[in-house]
Formats: structure tokens, C-alpha cells, sequence
């Protein structure tokens, strides 16, 4: 009975440790370029009111996955032109203000060139008497801005 008992704890502890889940990436600071590529990151500066609807990003017509609060995303590219696109959608948009974005979509298109980094910020609009995301703005930032707005952001991974 006894064994019965450490064979079923042992199972539990095995599954407990095998289901940790991944620690977080906080940004802190541009990692290292790599030789002949660009790096890309692609962040949300939020008003935190915001936080549960989040755009679908895509590169290239390739879904990237979705950008929430408080996450970024960064690419290593060779040089060239690249379109990014930011879709609306969450159950939260599509179920209760379907008009919470005017425009349903932001793009941006850049032509990277190797040894160099790029910021693209996503930053709702906090004027007066417009909900969030309708005037919402797609650009590219300077590294000193998006450094100071990405402090507490996370690497968004597999979403």
C-alpha cells in the first residue's frame, strides 16, 4: 500500500514540474544585431483600459499570432521590404462593439536594411470622446522611446 502511495506521489510531483510554464521575456534593451539581418520588434503602448482587446499581426500575409498587452514581438529579417499588418479581432470585438475599431486594420510597410533595428509601436488613441483603437496609430519609434515604453513588456510567444 505503502509503495502504491510514493508511486502515485512520485506521478504527481513528475506531472507538476513538467507542466511549469515558460518564464516570461521582459524586454531589457535591443538584443544583439546579427550579421547581414535587421531586427524588427513590434509592441503595444496601451492605456491599460484596453488590455483585453488585442490585434492579429501579419507579416508578409503570414499570421504572426496576436499582439497583447503589455507583449511585443521582435523578427530578425534580411534586408528588404516587409508589410506588416494589424487586424482587429478578440471574442471582446467581435461580440460586444464590433465598431470598436473604425478601421479594421493598420499596415505598415519597411524597407529594413541589415545592421539595424526598428521599432514599430501600435498606440491607441487617448483623445477625448474616441474609444481606443478607432484613431489607434501604426509607426515606427525611435530605439530611446520604444526602450522607455517597452520596460515592462514581454516577449509574446506562440500566440
Amino acid at each position: 500500500m505503502f509503495k502504491t502511495y510514493f508511486v502515485l506521489l512520485m506521478m504527481a510531483f513528475f506531472q507538476l514540474g513538467c507542466a511549469t510554464p515558460v518564464e516570461p521575456v521582459l524586454f531589457d534593451g535591443p538584443v544583439n544585431l546579427k550579421q547581414g539581418q535587421a531586427t524588427v520588434y513590434l509592441y503595444r503602448s496601451d492605456l491599460y483600459s484596453l488590455k483585453g482587446a488585442y490585434p492579429f499581426v501579419f507579416l508578409d500575409e503570414e499570421e504572426q499570432g496576436r499582439l497583447e498587452h503589455q507583449t511585443y514581438k521582435v523578427w530578425f529579417l534580411e534586408p528588404g521590404q516587409y508589410e506588416w499588418i494589424l487586424k482587429a479581432g478578440d471574442s471582446w470585438d467581435e461580440l460586444g462593439a464590433a465598431d470598436s475599431w473604425e478601421i479594421r486594420e493598420k499596415k505598415i510597410t519597411l524597407d529594413v536594411s541589415a545592421g539595424k533595428y526598428y521599432f514599430l509601436r501600435l498606440k491607441p488613441s487617448a483623445q477625448a470622446n474616441v474609444f481606443g483603437w478607432r484613431d489607434a496609430k501604426l509607426g515606427l519609434v525611435s530605439e530611446k522611446k520604444a526602450t522607455k515604453e517597452m520596460k515592462s513588456a514581454t516577449l509574446a510567444i506562440g500566440e
